[in-house]
């Protein structure tokens, strides 16, 4: 049996997989049926989806954006009710900004928020948005 901080990994990648995918059935399957979406100012004409049928929506309007970006997982920090995905932005393989991406998850697994940020680690711990890294947990 895993353990919860291999399970968050798991979501995580998953998530990010799907992303990278453009594969709305995929995210979907991660998320529960009344998900709150808050996905960075990158793409998209909302600051926030709503369920499953708001995630559809946000994907497809970042597939018919054109753009090609992907994201690339740096660090998975678990945390009280779900985890931080840190990673970053990249386009054609180069580095273009930071990302993280904060979700709370129910007691089945299954993402019930999420908020992306185009932003560092250090700035999101400043903002209180996720807890500084545990020294003890590297």
């Amino acid at each position: 049996m895993s353990t919860p901080e291999v399970s968050l990994e798991l979501i995580a990648r998953r998530f990010v997989d799907a992303f990278n995918r453009r594969d709305a059935d995929g995210m979907v399957a991660l998320a529960h049926p009344e998900i709150e979406f808050h996905p960075t100012s990158l793409v998209g004409t909302g600051q926030r989806y709503d369920g499953h049928e708001g995630l559809r929506l946000w994907v497809e309007e970042l597939s018919a954006s054109g753009m090609e970006h992907q994201v690339r997982v740096r660090e998975v920090r678990p945390l009280d009710d779900g985890f931080a995905l840190l990673s970053e932005v990249l386009l054609d393989g180069a580095h273009v900004s930071p990302s993280a991406m904060v979700a709370r998850l129910n007691q089945e697994h299954v993402i019930i928020e999420a908020r992306a940020f185009l932003s560092d680690a250090e700035l999101l711990e400043h903002l209180g948005v996720m807890p500084e890294k545990d020294p003890d947990s590297a």
